[in-house]
Order: structure tokens, then C-alpha cells, then sequence
């Protein structure tokens, strides 16, 4: 959580505005991936057992309401319904497409933000501030922290919300479809994620401590 508020501390106000929108579209492809997931599965269990057209109350609704676009036969809906899917995949990965290049352009656009806020505030330093710092190591912050911490903090936690945000969704689902292998699912996952924080963290944090000495 300090390392959240610290990377969020280092955003403009309109970065985090743009930041605030990325998530609505994360939390968009998300409710797009389920949707592609949930409807996989009646058509799955459709094209594999045509009588849950008839038996099915759901499927046999949605039957009822194709009727009015002109579809009479379980062929004829079957095939609806395979577009319906293909549709939705489709598009959730022209939507996934279109987000990762948002979100490519956003890192690179904060990258170079800060990269020139922390130019104008040494060039602003009085002179007598230079006299105690080496120019190699100012200049190693500007070229080489700055990308290092995008790359390594701002990006990944972009990811982490992004699949964290679709694994959940999916996990919703899964409660809904089935509690007990969800339970299953969602308790396994959990202590695993736990369990490699736990116990990579200090790693991490010595090695990178290492690192930017070495740099």
C-alpha cells in the first residue's frame, strides 16, 4: 500500500485523472470478459444437447425472443447463438487491443512527465545545492530511476489491477455457477499469491537496494 501512495504521489493530478479513467476501462473489459466466458458456456451446452432448448427455462426465453428476429429453428438459433459468441470475443479482444495501447501510451506519457518535473526542479536549485551532489548521479536519477520505476512499479501495477480485476470477475462467476469450486479456486489462488509475496519480498527489496547502489 506505501509503495501505491508513493507511485500516486509522483502523478500529476491529470495523470491520476487519466489513471481514474484506465480503471473504468479496465473494470469495462473485465464485465466483457465474463460476459464472453458466461456465454460460452450455454452454447457449449447447446451445441451439445439441442434439447435444453425446449428443457432449459433460460435458453428457452431466449429462444422465444429470437423468434421475433426471425429465427423458427433450433439450427437456425444455434447458429445465432455461435455469432453471438463470436461477436463477443471479438470484440472483448479489439477492446483488449485498444486498452494496452492505452495503457502502453499512458506509462510513456508518465515517464516523460516526470522525467521532465524533476528536470525543472534541479535546473531551479540554487547553485550552492550542486556543490554537494555529482552530476553523473542527478543524471542517473532523470535517465535511468525514472524509466526503471515506470517500467517496474507504474506498469506492472497497471497489470496486477488489470488481471486482478478479470480474475475476480471470473471468480464472480464462477460463485455464481458453482460456490464450492469457486470457494476451491479462490482460496488456492489466494494463499499461493500470498505465500510468493511473502516470501519473495525481502528478496526484492535487497536486491533492489543492490541494484541501486550498483547503478
Amino acid at each position: 500500500m506505501n509503495t501505491l501512495i508513493k507511485i500516486l504521489n509522483l502523478l500529476t493530478k491529470e495523470e491520476r485523472s487519466r489513471a481514474v479513467f484506465i480503471l473504468i476501462m479496465i473494470l469495462f473489459m473485465a464485465l466483457l470478459d465474463t460476459l464472453g466466458v458466461a456465454s460460452i458456456m450455454p452454447f457449449i451446452a447447446v451445441l451439445t444437447n439441442p434439447d435444453l432448448i425446449v428443457s432449459n427455462n433460460l435458453i428457452n426465453k431466449v429462444y422465444e425472443y429470437s423468434t421475433v428476429f426471425g429465427v423458427n429453428t433450433n439450427q437456425e438459433f444455434l447458429f445465432v447463438l455461435g455469432l453471438f459468441v463470436f461477436f463477443i470475443l471479438v470484440f472483448s479482444l479489439i477492446f483488449k487491443a485498444f486498452l494496452t495501447y492505452i495503457q502502453l501510451s499512458f506509462n510513456s506519457m508518465c515517464e516523460y512527465g516526470l522525467s521532465k518535473r524533476m528536470t525543472e526542479s534541479y535546473l531551479n536549485q540554487p547553485y550552492s545545492w550542486f556543490l554537494n551532489r555529482h552530476s553523473a548521479d542527478l543524471g542517473k536519477t532523470i535517465l535511468s530511476e525514472v524509466g526503471l520505476m515506470i517500467s517496474k512499479g507504474l506498469k506492472p501495477l497497471m497489470s496486477l489491477i488489470t488481471y486482478g480485476t478479470i480474475a475476480f470477475a471470473i471468480l464472480i462467476l464462477l460463485v455464481i455457477a458453482d460456490p464450492l469450486l469457486a470457494l476451491i479456486i479462490g482460496v488456492t489462488l489466494g494463499i499461493s499469491y500470498l505465500s510468493i509475496y511473502k516470501f519473495t519480498r525481502s528478496f526484492l527489496t535487497r536486491i533492489g537496494n543492490e541494484r541501486l547502489k550498483a547503478n
